[in-house]
């Protein structure tokens, strides 16, 4: 039964998730670049470059400080388990 309930939140979040990005998909979130026909899309607008570099850096800040948390619950799980260890060998 707990499995079933499992196995229905995750098919409900897959749904949800399916049904957010098709309603992203057909409104329009597009910004015109540039109207000159010969015009290069790939070329990013100054305030673009700064938007991007600034959400890489968040990111980037973001993962570093997730994996610097990681690295210290789990030295910290670690070194109770060598404790533990130490004391029943004792």
């Amino acid at each position: 039964m707990k499995a079933l309930a499992t196995v229905a939140l995750v098919l409900v979040i897959l749904l949800a998730g399916g049904a957010i990005t098709s309603n992203l998909l057909s409104s329009d979130l597009a910004i015109q670049q540039t109207t000159d026909p010969s015009g290069d899309f790939l070329t990013a607008t100054p305030d673009q470059a700064v938007a991007f570099i600034l959400v890489t850096g968040f990111i980037i800040f973001n993962v570093i400080g997730a994996g610097l948390t990681l690295l210290i619950v789990f030295w910290v799980l670690n070194h109770q388990v060598t404790a533990v260890r130490q004391q029943s060998n004792s």
